[in-house]
């Protein structure tokens, strides 16, 4: 598939475009991405730019006010991770269009033991 790449939920009410190279795929087994099943592609929050018109994105935030999990309100498909440093965003590759996802090179990455669980008590 040719760049840009177009990722969307499954209903299709977001939909975003990216011209950016795909590369850099991780697989996490912490508590959150193993149960979403979230394929991270982490670039430049300038590289995204919106097809559909603007749309409500719910986001759950979990360890702190500065980050979220923004996935689309209808369908609860997760497109997007924000609040990691120098604008970046992780964008779920999994909801790039026309791609098969077994035929990319993805790095795994043990979550479940590198990051403390949530909120500290």
């Amino acid at each position: 598939m040719k760049r840009p790449y177009r990722l969307s939920c499954h209903c299709g009410d977001i939909c975003i475009e990216v011209d950016e190279e795909l590369s850099g795929l991780v697989e996490c087994n912490c508590s959150t991405c193993r149960r979403t099943g979230f394929l991270h592609w982490k670039i430049d929050g300038s590289k995204i730019r919106l097809i559909t018109e603007k749309r409500r994105l719910s986001t759950y935030v979990w360890r702190g006010v500065t980050e979220g999990h923004h996935f689309c309100p209808t369908c609860s498909v997760a497109i997007m991770r924000s609040g990691y440093p120098n604008n970046r965003v992780s964008l779920n590759a999994r909801c790039i269009e026309d791609i098969d996802i077994f035929t990319l090179e993805v790095e795994r990455y043990d979550g479940r033991n590198d990051m403390y669980p949530g909120p500290l008590k």
